[in-house]
């Protein structure tokens, strides 16, 4: 999906209207940092490449080189992440058995982040085709090529593309109604640009 879809997804589901500011911040977080890498590989290709070099296309791609394919990989690791989720999982709800505030509010945090980023790397599982992450790393190479993908159309990412419109809209209001601060309505609303964006574009 969009990177604006995984954050919203990620803030609507761990983001809560008494968090601290440091909390929202890595709510907001939590669901973009599993494309983080991708974000650096376009702009060192734009810094470094020369003009039009080709970063999707596959296996000659800038994507499909390495050290990008390694930083896909941790960026999408089930075992990595899963081990981080459950760290925070661990410090939070077992913090009084450590007598240590600090140790709670450290989980709260992981878990906070935690919670939006692991939520992308699931939802990426089940919608990248044959442009499949290393779900495993450093298990296994394995790659699950799903019969979906977010954005190809013969593998109904038409219909993906329009269901995540829908979705992300529907976000962007929840998250308008239900939060007070204006920070996050504004953000949430920059959000739903990329929505529009393609709408124009494929008309």
């Amino acid at each position: 999906m969009l990177t604006s879809t995984h954050i919203l997804i990620g803030a609507a589901a761990s983001l809560r209207p008494h968090f601290k500011r440091w909390q929202i911040t890595l709510a907001w977080l939590g669901g973009f940092m599993p494309d983080a890498s991708i974000f650096i590989m376009v702009i060192y290709s734009s810094l470094f490449n020369e003009k039009g070099t080709d970063l999707w296309n596959k296996p000659n791609g800038l994507y499909w080189q390495d050290p990008w394919q390694t930083y896909s990989a941790i960026s999408n690791s089930f075992p990595l992440w899963g081990l981080v989720l459950l760290i925070g999982i661990i410090l939070f709800y077992y913090s009084k058995s450590f007598k240590s505030i600090g140790l709670k509010s450290i989980g709260l945090g992981i878990l906070i982040f935690g919670i939006g980023y692991f939520l992308h790397i699931v939802i990426d599982f089940f919608t990248h085709a044959d442009d499949a992450h290393k779900q495993f790393w450093p298990f296994s190479d394995w790659r699950f090529y799903s019969p979906v993908s977010y954005y190809q159309p013969q593998y109904y990412g038409r219909i993906v593309s329009v269901f995540e419109t829908i979705m992300g809209l529907a976000i962007v209001v929840y998250l308008f109604v239900r939060f007070k601060k204006w920070a996050t309505r504004i953000l949430a609303i920059l959000l739903a640009l990329p929505y529009f964006i393609s709408m124009l574009l494929h008309f």
